[in-house]
């Protein structure tokens, strides 16, 4: 047998999460209402989870409508006086331009005229009065409906619903509590798209590199991941860096388990060998070793990791040394073997 240079890994452990998870709270005061849903139920985009109290914020809402029409029938009547104004005033300018022109040829008296232009005078000075009206009646309007969309806004406060197609994982509350703004809820996460965050240690962490392949096992699953995000600032109270590793989609994984992520750090020398070779006694390990004059001799072993139907000797055997790796069945201290 000889030896051979084999990675040797870090074994990066940490726990299970979704890559998406919303904690949807409250944004106002009010009692919680209704709950449609309970931890473990799935739940689609737009889906309605949750209900408050929507008394007040509906009646503000009545309100600001209200306040929108009124400030709209405002406005048209404020129009339709300017409209009736700039109709006066255009009337009012023909007549003082005529009774100029008949002012030269000496056929009205210059009262008559002094009339003409007073009332002319006076319809500019009232319709621009009405524009000023008609500016404020718009400036009205706008601040109303402004009245109306922060009502809506509040008013859409009062529904919880999923931002994503999810399972619910928690809920936070129950019908009849109190809950202020920024109270959480109810938890929802994509089950779909999972990772692992773990931590590595201060000296391993510029072995770590984006988009790096690592195996990742997560209970008796052993999946492919990679790696994700490095967060570049360390616990200063472990000193170890956070590591995100993304796994296959729709692993079969759960918020919360148990994981570990394995990634090379250097490379040693091991002795494998194929692990049909090794023969069980009780909790003993041992292989039939072939002597000079082809003579197998069962010898104790202590093995190490095994992988890819390969298992590590890590005491027993020596480098060179012969090994019986097929036909055990039939074999017993002592045998004679054909070396091959």
């Amino acid at each position: 047998m000889q030896t051979q240079a084999v990675p040797q890994l870090y074994r990066a452990v940490g726990t299970v999460e979704s890559q998406t998870t919303s904690i949807l709270g409250s944004q106002l005061g009010a009692a919680v209402k209704a709950i449609s849903v309970r931890p473990g139920d799935r739940a689609r985009k737009g889906q309605l989870l949750a209900l408050l109290d929507d008394r007040a914020v509906a009646a503000q809402w009545r309100a600001a409508q209200q306040g929108v029409e009124a400030a709209r029938q405002g406005g048209a009547e404020a129009q339709q006086s300017l409209a009736g104004a700039q109709a006066e005033l255009h009337m009012a300018e023909i007549t003082f331009h005529r009774y100029q022109g008949l002012w030269e040829k000496s056929s009205v008296s210059r009262q008559e005229l002094d009339q003409a232009e007073t009332r002319y005078k006076a319809a500019a000075a009232h319709v621009a009065g009405l524009q000023a009206q008609t500016q404020q009646a718009a400036a009205a309007v706008d601040q109303a409906q402004s009245q109306q969309a922060a009502a809506h806004a509040l008013f859409t406060y009062t529904r919880i619903v999923s931002p994503l197609d999810g399972i619910v994982t928690a809920k936070n509350v129950d019908v009849g509590t109190l809950v202020m703004p920024g109270t959480p809820i109810i938890t929802i996460e994509d089950p779909s798209h999972y990772r692992l965050v773990a931590g590595v240690p201060e000296r391993y962490q510029p072995l770590v590199r984006l988009g790096q392949p690592v195996r990742v096992t997560v209970g008796e699953s052993a999946l492919a991941g990679r790696v994700a995000e490095i967060v570049p600032a360390a616990d200063p109270a472990s000193r170890n860096f956070i590591v995100k590793f993304s796994l296959p989609q729709n692993c079969p994984c759960r918020s919360g388990e148990y994981g570990a992520a394995s990634f090379p750090i250097r490379q040693r020398q091991e002795m494998l060998i194929p692990e049909a070779a090794i023969v069980d006694h009780g909790e003993l390990a041992g292989v039939f070793v072939i002597d000079a004059q082809n003579v197998a001799h069962y010898r104790l072993v202590k093995t190490g990791e095994a992988a890819a139907g390969r298992t590590e000797i890590v005491s027993g055997l020596a480098a060179g040394e012969k090994i019986v790796v097929s036909d055990l069945d039939r074999l017993s201290d002592g045998s004679r073997v054909e070396a091959q």
